[in-house]
Protein backbone atom coordinates (compact mmCIF):
# COMPACT_ATOMS: atom_id res chain seq x y z
CA UNK A 1 0.00 0.00 0.00
CA UNK A 2 2.68 2.48 0.55
CA UNK A 3 4.34 1.71 -2.65
CA UNK A 4 1.55 2.31 -4.35
CA UNK A 5 1.58 5.60 -2.43
CA UNK A 6 4.93 6.70 -3.08
CA UNK A 7 4.21 5.76 -7.23
CA UNK A 8 1.59 7.78 -6.90
CA UNK A 9 3.24 10.94 -5.71
CA UNK A 10 6.01 11.00 -8.18
CA UNK A 11 3.93 10.39 -10.99
CA UNK A 12 2.08 13.77 -10.11
CA UNK A 13 5.73 15.77 -9.43
CA UNK A 14 6.49 15.06 -13.00
CA UNK A 15 2.95 15.73 -14.44
CA UNK A 16 3.06 19.08 -12.91
CA UNK A 17 6.19 20.18 -14.28
CA UNK A 18 5.12 19.21 -17.63
CA UNK A 19 2.21 21.34 -17.39
CA UNK A 20 4.08 24.19 -16.29
CA UNK A 21 6.98 24.39 -18.74
CA UNK A 22 3.81 24.10 -21.72
CA UNK A 23 2.29 26.89 -20.25
CA UNK A 24 1.73 29.96 -22.86
CA UNK A 25 3.84 32.24 -20.49
CA UNK A 26 7.17 29.55 -20.09
CA UNK A 27 7.13 29.61 -23.96
CA UNK A 28 6.83 33.37 -24.72
CA UNK A 29 9.87 33.80 -22.25
CA UNK A 30 11.45 31.15 -24.45
CA UNK A 31 11.29 33.18 -27.63
CA UNK A 32 12.40 35.75 -26.29
CA UNK A 33 15.72 34.49 -25.06
CA UNK A 34 16.08 33.28 -28.35
CA UNK A 35 15.43 36.58 -30.52
CA UNK A 36 17.21 38.63 -28.03
CA UNK A 37 20.74 36.72 -28.27
CA UNK A 38 22.78 37.45 -30.97
CA UNK A 39 22.98 35.36 -34.44
CA UNK A 40 26.01 33.08 -34.26
CA UNK A 41 28.45 31.80 -37.44
CA UNK A 42 28.44 28.17 -37.76
CA UNK A 43 31.88 27.21 -39.64
CA UNK A 44 31.27 24.19 -41.62
CA UNK A 45 32.38 21.30 -40.23
CA UNK A 46 35.91 19.91 -41.74
CA UNK A 47 35.48 16.92 -43.94
CA UNK A 48 36.80 14.15 -41.91
CA UNK A 49 40.35 12.66 -43.43
CA UNK A 50 40.49 9.51 -44.82
CA UNK A 51 42.61 6.83 -43.53
CA UNK A 52 45.66 6.26 -45.31
CA UNK A 53 46.25 3.15 -47.03
CA UNK A 54 49.14 1.48 -46.08
CA UNK A 55 51.44 0.65 -48.72
CA UNK A 56 54.26 -1.33 -49.24
CA UNK A 57 56.98 1.63 -50.43
CA UNK A 58 55.66 5.40 -49.33
CA UNK A 59 55.86 7.47 -52.13
CA UNK A 60 58.95 9.78 -52.23
CA UNK A 61 57.30 13.47 -51.16
CA UNK A 62 57.24 15.62 -54.21
CA UNK A 63 60.74 17.89 -54.71
CA UNK A 64 62.64 15.49 -52.48
CA UNK A 65 65.80 14.58 -53.85
CA UNK A 66 66.34 10.52 -55.23
CA UNK A 67 69.16 8.64 -53.10
CA UNK A 68 72.07 8.83 -55.69
CA UNK A 69 73.00 5.69 -57.23
CA UNK A 70 76.59 4.25 -57.10
CA UNK A 71 78.49 5.57 -60.45
CA UNK A 72 79.65 2.81 -63.15
CA UNK A 73 82.84 2.54 -63.49
CA UNK A 74 85.50 -0.37 -65.19
CA UNK A 75 89.00 -0.26 -64.36
CA UNK A 76 91.29 -0.64 -67.43
CA UNK A 77 94.56 -1.80 -67.91
CA UNK A 78 97.49 -0.41 -65.88
CA UNK A 79 100.69 0.43 -67.53
CA UNK A 80 103.84 -1.46 -66.51
CA UNK A 81 101.56 -4.23 -64.47
CA UNK A 82 102.62 -7.62 -65.47
CA UNK A 83 100.09 -10.11 -65.28
CA UNK A 84 97.51 -7.34 -63.99
CA UNK A 85 98.80 -8.57 -60.10
CA UNK A 86 98.04 -4.55 -59.12
CA UNK A 87 94.90 -4.16 -61.03
CA UNK A 88 93.18 -7.33 -59.92
CA UNK A 89 93.99 -5.94 -56.36
CA UNK A 90 92.78 -2.37 -57.02
CA UNK A 91 89.50 -3.93 -58.76
CA UNK A 92 88.96 -6.16 -55.44
CA UNK A 93 89.11 -3.03 -53.10
CA UNK A 94 86.87 -0.92 -55.07
CA UNK A 95 84.36 -3.70 -55.46
CA UNK A 96 84.52 -4.53 -51.67
CA UNK A 97 84.09 -0.65 -50.90
CA UNK A 98 80.52 -0.59 -52.82
CA UNK A 99 81.06 2.89 -52.90
CA UNK A 100 81.16 2.75 -56.99
CA UNK A 101 79.88 -0.06 -59.34
CA UNK A 102 82.43 -2.48 -61.25
CA UNK A 103 81.80 -3.36 -64.66
CA UNK A 104 83.05 -6.16 -66.27
CA UNK A 105 86.70 -5.55 -68.09
CA UNK A 106 86.05 -8.47 -70.43
CA UNK A 107 82.61 -7.37 -71.65
CA UNK A 108 84.54 -3.85 -72.11
CA UNK A 109 86.90 -5.33 -74.17
CA UNK A 110 84.87 -7.67 -76.44
CA UNK A 111 82.50 -4.06 -77.11
CA UNK A 112 85.35 -2.13 -77.85
CA UNK A 113 86.56 -4.86 -80.27
CA UNK A 114 83.36 -4.72 -82.35
CA UNK A 115 83.76 -1.38 -82.84
CA UNK A 116 86.88 -2.11 -84.47
CA UNK A 117 89.29 -1.21 -82.59
CA UNK A 118 92.28 -3.85 -81.64
CA UNK A 119 95.52 -4.49 -79.15
CA UNK A 120 96.51 -1.50 -77.00
CA UNK A 121 93.81 1.06 -78.68
CA UNK A 122 91.21 -0.77 -76.79
CA UNK A 123 92.21 0.74 -73.32
CA UNK A 124 92.90 3.96 -74.63
CA UNK A 125 90.87 6.76 -74.26
CA UNK A 126 89.80 6.43 -77.56
CA UNK A 127 88.31 3.05 -76.73
CA UNK A 128 86.33 4.48 -73.39
CA UNK A 129 84.59 7.29 -75.46
CA UNK A 130 83.52 4.44 -77.59
CA UNK A 131 82.42 2.05 -74.91
CA UNK A 132 81.31 4.26 -71.97
CA UNK A 133 77.55 4.76 -73.86
CA UNK A 134 76.85 1.13 -74.69
CA UNK A 135 77.93 0.16 -70.81
CA UNK A 136 76.28 3.26 -69.36
CA UNK A 137 80.07 3.87 -67.33
CA UNK A 138 80.37 6.98 -65.99
CA UNK A 139 84.09 6.96 -65.19
CA UNK A 140 87.36 4.61 -66.34
CA UNK A 141 90.51 3.92 -63.71
CA UNK A 142 93.81 3.75 -65.21
CA UNK A 143 97.16 4.17 -64.19
CA UNK A 144 100.96 3.08 -64.51
CA UNK A 145 103.32 1.15 -62.10
CA UNK A 146 106.56 2.05 -61.91
CA UNK A 147 109.58 1.91 -59.29
CA UNK A 148 108.43 4.55 -57.13
CA UNK A 149 104.72 3.00 -56.96
CA UNK A 150 101.30 3.26 -58.34
CA UNK A 151 99.26 6.14 -60.09
CA UNK A 152 95.83 5.91 -60.24
CA UNK A 153 94.20 7.72 -62.72
CA UNK A 154 90.72 8.83 -63.10
CA UNK A 155 88.77 9.65 -66.14
CA UNK A 156 85.35 10.59 -67.01
CA UNK A 157 83.32 9.09 -70.11
CA UNK A 158 85.08 11.50 -72.46
CA UNK A 159 88.53 10.58 -71.29
CA UNK A 160 89.04 13.83 -69.61
CA UNK A 161 91.28 13.31 -66.45
CA UNK A 162 89.54 13.90 -63.37
CA UNK A 163 92.22 13.50 -61.28
CA UNK A 164 95.32 11.34 -60.49
CA UNK A 165 96.68 9.71 -56.98
CA UNK A 166 100.43 7.90 -56.00
CA UNK A 167 99.64 4.94 -53.75
CA UNK A 168 102.81 3.01 -52.43
CA UNK A 169 103.49 -0.28 -53.34
CA UNK A 170 105.02 -2.95 -50.70
CA UNK A 171 106.95 -5.43 -52.73
CA UNK A 172 104.85 -4.75 -56.39
CA UNK A 173 101.62 -5.27 -53.95
CA UNK A 174 98.92 -3.46 -53.02
CA UNK A 175 98.70 -3.72 -49.03
CA UNK A 176 95.30 -3.06 -47.19
CA UNK A 177 96.17 0.49 -46.31
CA UNK A 178 97.24 1.52 -49.26
CA UNK A 179 94.41 -0.51 -50.88
CA UNK A 180 92.39 1.69 -48.76
CA UNK A 181 94.02 5.05 -49.69
CA UNK A 182 93.58 3.75 -53.58
CA UNK A 183 89.75 3.61 -53.38
CA UNK A 184 89.50 6.78 -51.04
CA UNK A 185 91.32 8.54 -53.97
CA UNK A 186 88.71 7.37 -56.34
CA UNK A 187 85.64 7.90 -55.03
CA UNK A 188 86.72 11.24 -53.19
CA UNK A 189 87.59 12.59 -57.04
CA UNK A 190 84.27 10.90 -58.91
CA UNK A 191 82.40 12.29 -55.99
CA UNK A 192 83.77 15.67 -55.92
CA UNK A 193 81.88 18.75 -57.13
CA UNK A 194 82.07 20.09 -60.26
CA UNK A 195 84.18 23.29 -61.11
CA UNK A 196 82.57 26.61 -61.46
CA UNK A 197 82.66 27.96 -64.90
CA UNK A 198 85.35 30.90 -65.85
CA UNK A 199 84.98 32.71 -68.46
CA UNK A 200 87.39 33.31 -70.49
CA UNK A 201 90.14 36.64 -70.85
CA UNK A 202 88.85 39.59 -72.28
CA UNK A 203 84.74 38.97 -71.42
CA UNK A 204 83.55 40.31 -68.96
CA UNK A 205 81.24 38.36 -67.66
CA UNK A 206 76.81 39.68 -67.09
CA UNK A 207 75.36 40.20 -63.46
CA UNK A 208 73.51 37.07 -62.42
CA UNK A 209 69.93 37.68 -62.41
CA UNK A 210 68.29 36.93 -58.71
CA UNK A 211 66.42 33.78 -58.90
CA UNK A 212 62.83 34.79 -58.66
CA UNK A 213 60.62 34.21 -55.72
CA UNK A 214 57.64 32.17 -55.52
CA UNK A 215 55.06 34.39 -54.34
CA UNK A 216 52.92 32.53 -51.66
CA UNK A 217 49.06 33.35 -51.69
CA UNK A 218 47.84 34.43 -47.89
CA UNK A 219 45.70 31.85 -46.29
CA UNK A 220 41.77 32.25 -46.69
CA UNK A 221 40.20 32.73 -43.63
CA UNK A 222 36.33 33.28 -43.46
CA UNK A 223 35.05 36.14 -41.75
CA UNK A 224 31.56 36.00 -39.99
CA UNK A 225 29.53 39.13 -41.09
CA UNK A 226 28.68 41.91 -37.70
CA UNK A 227 26.18 40.59 -35.13
CA UNK A 228 23.27 42.21 -36.05
CA UNK A 229 21.03 44.77 -33.35
CA UNK A 230 18.25 42.60 -31.35
CA UNK A 231 14.86 43.54 -32.24
CA UNK A 232 12.24 43.97 -29.68
CA UNK A 233 9.49 41.47 -30.77
CA UNK A 234 5.93 42.23 -30.03
CA UNK A 235 3.56 39.83 -28.08
CA UNK A 236 1.34 37.82 -30.34
CA UNK A 237 -0.70 35.17 -30.40
CA UNK A 238 2.06 32.44 -29.42
CA UNK A 239 3.09 30.31 -32.74
CA UNK A 240 5.18 27.06 -33.07
CA UNK A 241 9.21 28.73 -33.14
CA UNK A 242 10.42 28.31 -36.84
CA UNK A 243 14.10 26.86 -36.63
CA UNK A 244 16.58 29.82 -37.10
CA UNK A 245 18.97 28.96 -40.17
CA UNK A 246 22.27 30.32 -39.54
CA UNK A 247 23.22 33.28 -41.94
CA UNK A 248 25.25 32.76 -45.02
CA UNK A 249 29.43 32.34 -44.74
CA UNK A 250 31.13 35.04 -47.34
CA UNK A 251 34.07 33.60 -48.84
CA UNK A 252 36.96 35.15 -50.15
CA UNK A 253 37.95 34.20 -53.59
CA UNK A 254 41.46 32.47 -53.68
CA UNK A 255 43.77 34.03 -56.22
CA UNK A 256 45.47 32.01 -58.19
CA UNK A 257 49.48 33.43 -58.37
CA UNK A 258 50.12 35.49 -61.33
CA UNK A 259 52.44 33.73 -64.00
CA UNK A 260 55.91 34.77 -63.33
CA UNK A 261 58.02 36.82 -66.81
CA UNK A 262 60.52 34.62 -68.11
CA UNK A 263 64.17 35.18 -66.66
CA UNK A 264 66.30 35.89 -69.58
CA UNK A 265 69.95 34.25 -69.54
CA UNK A 266 72.84 35.47 -70.81
CA UNK A 267 74.33 34.11 -73.86
CA UNK A 268 76.31 30.94 -73.52
CA UNK A 269 79.80 30.98 -73.92
CA UNK A 270 81.42 27.63 -75.67
CA UNK A 271 83.25 25.64 -72.56
CA UNK A 272 86.65 24.20 -73.76
CA UNK A 273 86.87 20.88 -71.87
CA UNK A 274 89.94 20.72 -69.60
CA UNK A 275 92.04 17.81 -67.90
CA UNK A 276 90.61 19.46 -64.57
CA UNK A 277 86.94 19.27 -65.60
CA UNK A 278 84.67 17.60 -63.67
CA UNK A 279 81.63 17.20 -65.34
CA UNK A 280 80.32 13.99 -66.91
CA UNK A 281 78.48 14.52 -69.81
CA UNK A 282 74.64 12.57 -69.90
CA UNK A 283 75.36 9.23 -71.02
CA UNK A 284 72.75 8.27 -74.60
CA UNK A 285 69.92 5.74 -73.72
CA UNK A 286 70.77 3.16 -76.34
CA UNK A 287 73.20 0.18 -77.34
CA UNK A 288 72.79 -2.98 -75.32
CA UNK A 289 72.00 -2.97 -71.61
CA UNK A 290 75.04 -4.31 -69.53
CA UNK A 291 75.39 -7.24 -68.40
CA UNK A 292 74.58 -8.09 -64.66
CA UNK A 293 77.77 -9.48 -62.90
CA UNK A 294 77.41 -11.71 -60.37
CA UNK A 295 78.90 -10.76 -57.01
CA UNK A 296 80.03 -14.08 -55.82
CA UNK A 297 82.03 -14.38 -59.05
CA UNK A 298 84.44 -11.10 -58.36
CA UNK A 299 85.00 -12.71 -53.97
CA UNK A 300 88.81 -11.72 -53.32
CA UNK A 301 90.31 -12.41 -49.97
CA UNK A 302 93.37 -9.92 -49.00
CA UNK A 303 96.53 -10.30 -51.08
CA UNK A 304 98.92 -11.61 -47.97
CA UNK A 305 96.32 -14.57 -47.70
CA UNK A 306 96.11 -15.59 -51.43
CA UNK A 307 98.58 -18.72 -52.47
CA UNK A 308 99.43 -19.28 -55.76
CA UNK A 309 101.38 -22.75 -56.97
CA UNK A 310 104.13 -22.47 -59.97
CA UNK A 311 102.69 -24.52 -62.60
CA UNK A 312 105.17 -26.43 -65.29
CA UNK A 313 104.73 -24.04 -67.27
CA UNK A 314 106.50 -21.76 -64.90
CA UNK A 315 103.28 -19.66 -64.78
CA UNK A 316 101.05 -19.03 -61.64
CA UNK A 317 97.78 -19.34 -60.52
CA UNK A 318 95.39 -17.02 -59.77
CA UNK A 319 95.97 -13.46 -61.34
CA UNK A 320 99.87 -13.27 -59.62
CA UNK A 321 102.19 -12.68 -62.65
CA UNK A 322 103.60 -14.81 -65.12
CA UNK A 323 106.94 -16.24 -64.48
CA UNK A 324 109.33 -18.70 -64.61
CA UNK A 325 109.98 -21.53 -61.94
CA UNK A 326 113.30 -21.03 -59.76
CA UNK A 327 113.62 -25.04 -60.18
CA UNK A 328 112.34 -27.77 -62.55
CA UNK A 329 113.22 -31.30 -61.94
CA UNK A 330 112.63 -34.05 -64.37
CA UNK A 331 112.67 -38.16 -63.34
CA UNK A 332 111.91 -40.37 -66.26
CA UNK A 333 113.51 -43.53 -68.03
CA UNK A 334 115.30 -43.72 -71.63
CA UNK A 335 114.96 -46.35 -74.54
CA UNK A 336 117.78 -45.90 -76.30
CA UNK A 337 118.96 -47.87 -79.69
CA UNK A 338 122.86 -48.02 -80.49
CA UNK A 339 124.55 -48.70 -83.74
CA UNK A 340 127.77 -48.95 -84.32
CA UNK A 341 130.59 -49.72 -87.18
CA UNK A 342 133.92 -49.58 -87.85
CA UNK A 343 136.02 -49.84 -91.15
CA UNK A 344 139.52 -49.66 -92.08
CA UNK A 345 141.04 -47.66 -95.00
CA UNK A 346 137.25 -45.57 -95.67
CA UNK A 347 135.93 -42.17 -95.42
CA UNK A 348 132.49 -43.86 -94.44
CA UNK A 349 131.05 -46.87 -93.57
CA UNK A 350 128.66 -47.27 -96.64
CA UNK A 351 131.49 -46.85 -99.00
CA UNK A 352 133.26 -50.00 -97.70
CA UNK A 353 129.95 -51.84 -97.64
CA UNK A 354 129.91 -51.01 -101.47
CA UNK A 355 132.95 -52.81 -102.45
CA UNK A 356 133.02 -56.27 -103.60
CA UNK A 357 134.05 -58.88 -100.71
CA UNK A 358 137.35 -59.32 -102.60
CA UNK A 359 138.20 -55.72 -101.15
CA UNK A 360 136.19 -55.90 -97.80
CA UNK A 361 139.88 -56.48 -96.17
CA UNK A 362 140.90 -55.91 -92.21
CA UNK A 363 139.04 -56.41 -89.12
CA UNK A 364 135.87 -54.42 -89.02
CA UNK A 365 133.15 -54.20 -85.94
CA UNK A 366 128.98 -54.42 -86.57
CA UNK A 367 126.81 -53.32 -83.10
CA UNK A 368 123.24 -52.58 -83.36
CA UNK A 369 120.81 -52.81 -80.99
CA UNK A 370 118.35 -55.67 -81.55
CA UNK A 371 116.25 -54.69 -79.07
CA UNK A 372 116.14 -51.38 -77.49
CA UNK A 373 118.02 -51.17 -73.99
CA UNK A 374 116.09 -49.07 -70.85
CA UNK A 375 117.75 -46.87 -68.44
CA UNK A 376 116.95 -43.98 -66.19
CA UNK A 377 117.36 -40.54 -66.04
CA UNK A 378 117.48 -37.33 -64.24
CA UNK A 379 117.33 -33.16 -65.37
CA UNK A 380 117.51 -30.66 -62.52
CA UNK A 381 117.16 -26.61 -64.05
CA UNK A 382 118.30 -23.81 -61.69
CA UNK A 383 116.86 -20.40 -62.19
CA UNK A 384 118.00 -18.47 -59.43
CA UNK A 385 117.06 -14.58 -60.66
CA UNK A 386 113.55 -16.08 -61.98
CA UNK A 387 111.71 -13.66 -59.78
CA UNK A 388 113.57 -10.27 -61.23
CA UNK A 389 111.85 -8.18 -63.35
CA UNK A 390 114.85 -7.87 -65.44
CA UNK A 391 116.03 -9.53 -68.29
CA UNK A 392 118.65 -11.30 -66.26
CA UNK A 393 116.29 -13.48 -65.23
CA UNK A 394 116.96 -16.16 -67.64
CA UNK A 395 120.31 -17.27 -66.50
CA UNK A 396 120.41 -20.34 -65.11
CA UNK A 397 122.47 -23.73 -65.24
CA UNK A 398 121.56 -27.32 -66.07
CA UNK A 399 122.72 -30.33 -64.77
CA UNK A 400 121.61 -34.41 -66.34
CA UNK A 401 122.42 -37.71 -65.58
CA UNK A 402 121.57 -40.31 -67.72
CA UNK A 403 122.26 -44.36 -67.45
CA UNK A 404 121.06 -47.32 -69.58
CA UNK A 405 121.92 -51.03 -69.56
CA UNK A 406 122.45 -52.87 -72.91
CA UNK A 407 122.35 -56.35 -73.68
CA UNK A 408 122.85 -58.03 -77.36
CA UNK A 409 125.01 -59.42 -79.42
CA UNK A 410 128.05 -58.31 -81.20
CA UNK A 411 129.49 -59.97 -84.50
CA UNK A 412 132.98 -59.77 -85.39
CA UNK A 413 134.87 -60.23 -89.20
CA UNK A 414 138.44 -61.33 -90.42
CA UNK A 415 140.04 -61.14 -93.24
CA UNK A 416 139.21 -64.61 -94.10
CA UNK A 417 135.59 -63.60 -93.92
CA UNK A 418 134.43 -65.22 -90.24
CA UNK A 419 132.09 -63.90 -88.20
CA UNK A 420 132.16 -64.43 -84.48
CA UNK A 421 128.80 -63.50 -82.56
CA UNK A 422 128.87 -63.10 -78.98
CA UNK A 423 127.07 -61.75 -75.70
CA UNK A 424 128.19 -58.20 -75.07
CA UNK A 425 127.03 -56.33 -71.86
CA UNK A 426 127.01 -52.63 -71.50
CA UNK A 427 126.35 -49.44 -70.11
CA UNK A 428 125.93 -46.42 -71.52
CA UNK A 429 126.14 -43.11 -69.53
CA UNK A 430 125.95 -39.36 -69.99
CA UNK A 431 126.15 -36.56 -67.80
CA UNK A 432 125.87 -32.71 -68.65
CA UNK A 433 126.87 -29.65 -66.47
CA UNK A 434 125.97 -26.47 -69.13
CA UNK A 435 125.13 -22.70 -68.06
CA UNK A 436 121.92 -21.42 -70.05
CA UNK A 437 120.25 -18.08 -70.89
CA UNK A 438 116.57 -18.17 -71.92
CA UNK A 439 114.48 -15.11 -73.00
CA UNK A 440 110.75 -15.67 -71.91
CA UNK A 441 107.67 -14.58 -73.73
CA UNK A 442 103.51 -14.73 -73.20
CA UNK A 443 101.75 -16.08 -75.37
CA UNK A 444 97.17 -16.08 -75.71
CA UNK A 445 94.75 -13.38 -74.92
CA UNK A 446 96.12 -12.18 -71.86
CA UNK A 447 99.79 -13.82 -72.27
CA UNK A 448 99.22 -16.54 -69.24
CA UNK A 449 100.98 -19.19 -71.18
CA UNK A 450 104.71 -19.27 -70.87
CA UNK A 451 107.47 -20.20 -73.66
CA UNK A 452 111.23 -19.47 -74.34
CA UNK A 453 114.32 -19.33 -76.66
CA UNK A 454 117.71 -20.06 -75.54
CA UNK A 455 121.28 -20.84 -75.67
CA UNK A 456 123.39 -22.99 -73.80
CA UNK A 457 126.75 -24.12 -73.35
CA UNK A 458 128.65 -26.50 -71.36
CA UNK A 459 130.73 -29.96 -70.69
CA UNK A 460 129.54 -33.04 -71.44
CA UNK A 461 130.71 -36.62 -71.26
CA UNK A 462 129.62 -39.85 -72.77
CA UNK A 463 130.95 -43.48 -71.91
CA UNK A 464 129.93 -47.17 -73.67
CA UNK A 465 131.17 -49.48 -71.19
CA UNK A 466 131.53 -53.30 -72.48
CA UNK A 467 132.22 -55.73 -69.84
CA UNK A 468 135.65 -57.06 -69.52
CA UNK A 469 134.79 -60.46 -68.64
CA UNK A 470 133.15 -60.95 -71.62
CA UNK A 471 136.19 -61.15 -73.70
CA UNK A 472 134.99 -59.30 -76.24
CA UNK A 473 137.37 -57.67 -78.66
CA UNK A 474 134.44 -55.02 -79.24
CA UNK A 475 135.60 -51.86 -77.59
CA UNK A 476 134.24 -48.85 -75.54
CA UNK A 477 134.09 -45.42 -75.78
CA UNK A 478 134.38 -42.15 -73.77
CA UNK A 479 134.53 -38.68 -74.51
CA UNK A 480 134.60 -35.62 -72.66
CA UNK A 481 133.74 -32.48 -74.71
CA UNK A 482 132.38 -29.07 -74.27
CA UNK A 483 128.73 -28.22 -76.59
CA UNK A 484 127.11 -25.57 -77.73
CA UNK A 485 123.53 -25.12 -78.39
CA UNK A 486 120.06 -23.48 -79.03
CA UNK A 487 116.59 -24.55 -77.60
CA UNK A 488 112.96 -22.79 -77.84
CA UNK A 489 109.72 -23.80 -76.55
CA UNK A 490 106.63 -22.43 -77.88
CA UNK A 491 103.18 -23.51 -75.66
CA UNK A 492 99.89 -24.19 -77.42
CA UNK A 493 97.51 -24.89 -74.50
CA UNK A 494 98.50 -25.50 -70.54
CA UNK A 495 98.72 -28.81 -71.46
CA UNK A 496 101.13 -28.85 -74.45
CA UNK A 497 103.84 -27.11 -75.33
CA UNK A 498 106.00 -28.39 -78.33
CA UNK A 499 110.34 -28.23 -77.68
CA UNK A 500 112.92 -28.29 -80.18
CA UNK A 501 116.84 -28.45 -79.44
CA UNK A 502 120.16 -28.93 -80.59
CA UNK A 503 123.62 -28.76 -79.75
CA UNK A 504 127.08 -28.76 -81.74
CA UNK A 505 129.73 -30.72 -80.26
CA UNK A 506 133.42 -29.57 -80.34
CA UNK A 507 136.19 -31.98 -80.52
CA UNK A 508 134.14 -35.28 -79.43
CA UNK A 509 137.44 -37.53 -79.44
CA UNK A 510 137.44 -40.64 -78.43
CA UNK A 511 139.84 -42.04 -75.79
CA UNK A 512 139.16 -38.75 -73.36
CA UNK A 513 137.55 -39.33 -69.60
CA UNK A 514 138.10 -38.47 -65.71
CA UNK A 515 139.47 -41.83 -64.74
CA UNK A 516 142.17 -43.28 -67.26
CA UNK A 517 143.15 -47.18 -65.68
CA UNK A 518 145.81 -48.56 -67.36
CA UNK A 519 145.82 -46.13 -70.41
CA UNK A 520 143.02 -48.18 -71.20
CA UNK A 521 141.48 -44.73 -72.71
CA UNK A 522 144.64 -44.47 -75.07
CA UNK A 523 143.72 -47.68 -76.97
CA UNK A 524 140.35 -46.69 -78.15
CA UNK A 525 142.62 -44.28 -80.78
CA UNK A 526 145.80 -46.79 -81.41
CA UNK A 527 143.45 -49.84 -82.28
CA UNK A 528 142.27 -47.87 -85.02
CA UNK A 529 145.13 -45.15 -86.07
CA UNK A 530 147.86 -42.73 -84.38
CA UNK A 531 145.39 -39.84 -84.51
CA UNK A 532 141.85 -39.26 -85.14
CA UNK A 533 139.13 -36.51 -85.40
CA UNK A 534 135.49 -36.29 -84.54
CA UNK A 535 132.97 -34.50 -85.50
CA UNK A 536 129.64 -34.83 -83.71
CA UNK A 537 126.02 -33.17 -83.02
CA UNK A 538 122.65 -34.19 -81.38
CA UNK A 539 118.78 -32.65 -81.79
CA UNK A 540 116.10 -33.28 -80.01
CA UNK A 541 112.29 -33.01 -80.93
CA UNK A 542 109.44 -33.19 -77.62
CA UNK A 543 106.09 -32.46 -76.47
CA UNK A 544 105.38 -31.36 -72.44
CA UNK A 545 102.69 -29.70 -70.32
CA UNK A 546 101.03 -29.25 -66.94
CA UNK A 547 99.01 -32.06 -65.50
CA UNK A 548 97.87 -30.50 -61.95
CA UNK A 549 99.45 -27.79 -60.20
CA UNK A 550 103.48 -27.81 -60.23
CA UNK A 551 103.46 -31.38 -61.64
CA UNK A 552 103.80 -31.63 -65.16
CA UNK A 553 105.05 -34.49 -68.02
CA UNK A 554 108.03 -34.49 -70.91
CA UNK A 555 108.73 -36.61 -73.90
CA UNK A 556 111.44 -36.13 -76.09
CA UNK A 557 113.05 -37.54 -79.03
CA UNK A 558 117.02 -37.15 -79.06
CA UNK A 559 119.15 -38.55 -81.86
CA UNK A 560 123.56 -37.94 -81.13
CA UNK A 561 125.81 -39.16 -83.84
CA UNK A 562 129.88 -39.14 -83.86
CA UNK A 563 131.91 -40.01 -86.84
CA UNK A 564 135.54 -40.62 -85.70
CA UNK A 565 138.60 -40.24 -88.70
CA UNK A 566 141.30 -41.96 -88.07
CA UNK A 567 144.35 -41.38 -90.02
CA UNK A 568 148.09 -43.41 -89.49
CA UNK A 569 148.39 -47.12 -88.87
CA UNK A 570 146.49 -49.33 -86.00
CA UNK A 571 147.26 -52.12 -84.46
CA UNK A 572 144.16 -53.88 -85.69
CA UNK A 573 144.22 -55.94 -88.47
CA UNK A 574 143.83 -53.77 -92.25
CA UNK A 575 144.21 -50.61 -90.50
CA UNK A 576 147.09 -49.68 -91.57
CA UNK A 577 146.39 -46.44 -92.79
CA UNK A 578 143.72 -45.58 -90.61
CA UNK A 579 140.17 -45.70 -91.39
CA UNK A 580 136.17 -44.59 -89.84
CA UNK A 581 133.74 -45.32 -86.95
CA UNK A 582 130.49 -44.26 -87.08
CA UNK A 583 128.44 -44.22 -83.31
CA UNK A 584 124.77 -43.45 -83.42
CA UNK A 585 122.16 -42.95 -80.52
CA UNK A 586 118.95 -42.82 -81.19
CA UNK A 587 116.99 -42.53 -77.63
CA UNK A 588 113.06 -41.19 -76.05
CA UNK A 589 113.05 -39.81 -72.91
CA UNK A 590 110.52 -39.82 -70.99
CA UNK A 591 109.59 -38.18 -67.02
CA UNK A 592 107.33 -36.41 -64.85
CA UNK A 593 108.29 -32.55 -64.36
CA UNK A 594 108.17 -30.63 -60.95
CA UNK A 595 108.25 -27.17 -60.97
CA UNK A 596 109.24 -24.60 -57.86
Amino acid sequence: MMNTQHAMVRWGLVLFVAVALASPEALAQVVKRKRAAPAQVVAPKAKAKPKAVKTRKAAAPKGATPKEEPKRLVVLTLEGDRGSKVRGQLESALRRSKQVKIQSLKQYATLAKKDGLKGPAVFTDQGLVAVAPRMKLDAAVTGSVGPSGLTVRVLDASGAVLGEQDVKLTKGKLSSADAKSAVLAVVETLSAPTRAFEPPPGVTPTEPMKPAELVTPPPVVAEAPPPKAPVKVEEAPLEAPKPVEPAPVAERPIESPKPLPPVERPAKVPETKTPEALAIAPQPTDGPPPMEEDPESHTSTDPFLEVALDTGSGGTVGKEAVRPPLARLTLGGTTTWRKYCARPGVKSCDEFDRKSEDEQLGDRSDYESSVPYLGISAELELLPLARHTSPLRGLGAVLGYRRGYASTNVTLFNDAGQSVTREVVATDSVLTAQAMYRYYFGLGSSHELLGYAGARAGLLTRSFDVDESADSPLSGTHRLYPAVGLEVSVPLIRQVRLEAAGQLFISPKPGQGFNDEGGALNLEVSDYGTSVSTFGWEAELGVAGELWGPLGYQVRFKVSRYKDTFSGPGTRTGWDNGGVAEDTYSSIHWGLTASY
